[in-house]
């Protein structure tokens, strides 16, 4: 994970985010069988709101109407089509995602010019321009 955090910490690599998915993060984080302290829970919510920033969205954005062009795939899990949303309206080169169902809308996501990787995928690509950016 070293090239991940060292780009993030460089500005070579932004993390989007937006208020779902912080209120995402934190009913993740009290799951019971990650077993965390609540000021375990505190400490990973505060450094990933610390490492990312909340892009421009449209006006009327919000997680429930979402406003997405006509066609743009759906998610089977509502709680996940907001960080689709996020992706699409943010012009990010990359969704990272371990969700399954949400790796599964890759080759319809990049009709609409968003990309899906899943986290090897995306460490691979962090790896290889950090490589490339040392030459």
């Amino acid at each position: 994970m070293m090239p991940l955090r060292q780009g993030v910490r460089c500005k070579r690599i932004a993390i989007h985010t937006q208020p779902h998915a912080i209120n995402e993060l934190q009913r993740v984080l009290a799951y019971p069988q990650l077993k965390l302290a609540a000021s375990r829970q505190q400490e990973i919510a505060a450094a990933y709101e610390a490492n990312t920033s909340v892009p421009k969205l449209p006006d009327n954005y919000a997680p429930a109407s979402l406003l997405l062009p006509e066609g743009f795939p759906q998610c089977r899990d509502p709680d996940d089509q907001p960080f689709l949303a996020l992706a699409f309206h943010a012009s990010a080169d990359a969704l990272v995602s371990r969700d399954k169902a949400v790796l599964k809308l890759r080759k319809r996501a990049q009709k609409f010019g968003v990309v899906i990787l899943d986290v090897p995928q995306a460490m691979a690509l962090i790896s290889k321009s950090t490589n490339e950016g040392h030459r």
